[in-house]
């Protein structure tokens, strides 16, 4: 279910401020699917790894959602990989096995 923009973002910031705030550690990205994203694309483990994932209202918002993650916090990011007209936002902790 779809939520504002300003929930989204405070949600994400408040798990990953408790999670490990070192945001470089981060990647950002926004996509059509993000439990296949995040499992096929970026190898992410859904049991084990850290992640947070939530739907905005339009495509145009997940994109600006993460563009704040990017440019305020330095979270890591791949413009190739978002799907533009994505409506999730979606963020995991990076690790050895993860791409990237």
């Amino acid at each position: 279910m779809p939520i504002s923009a300003p929930r989204i973002f405070r949600h994400m910031r408040d798990f990953v401020s408790a999670n490990g705030d070192d945001w470089a550690n981060w990647y950002v990205g926004v996509a059509v699917d993000p439990s296949d994203r995040l499992t096929d694309d970026h190898n992410v483990d859904i049991g084990s790894d850290l992640w947070v994932c939530s739907e905005a209202f339009t495509s145009e918002e997940a994109l600006l959602i993460r563009g704040r993650f990017v440019d305020e916090h330095g979270a890591d990011w791949d413009e190739a990989r978002d799907e533009k007209q994505g409506r999730f936002v979606y963020a995991y902790k990076k690790a050895s096995h993860t791409k990237p």
